[in-house]
């Protein structure tokens, strides 16, 4: 029942809302998310739960404070910050990230 509810309230958040899911990806996301490219697909709140998606951790579509606001800060960004990576020479990373994770775009961490 408290699932059923959460849903509800979820649904109702995120009407009006388009989200998007990456065609290998396992999690939604909001139009405005870096993760987004131009082979996305648009799909319901509804769809996304049906197929076992999960909401992104950088977008954070199921926050309804993003919802309302979507100029802010994505979720998950710091100061920014000199990225821990290294390049194919060897040499750190010169690119600057807001990530809270400290790595830029290219560099991110492979999730399991």
């Amino acid at each position: 029942m408290l699932k059923i509810l959460a849903l509800l309230l979820l649904s109702v958040s995120l009407k009006g809302q388009m989200l998007f899911k990456t065609p290998s990806g396992a999690k939604y996301h909001l139009a405005t998310c870096r993760m987004v490219k131009n082979t996305s697909e648009q799909i319901t709140i509804g769809r996304a739960i049906a197929l076992g998606l999960q909401p992104c951790k950088i977008c954070n579509p199921s926050n309804s404070s993003v919802l309302a606001s979507s100029a802010g800060k994505a979720s998950g960004e710091g100061e920014t910050v000199q990225c821990k990576g290294a390049t194919k020479t060897g040499l750190r990373c010169r690119h600057q990230t807001r990530i809270a994770n400290g790595y830029c775009f290219q560099h991110q961490p492979k999730q399991h």
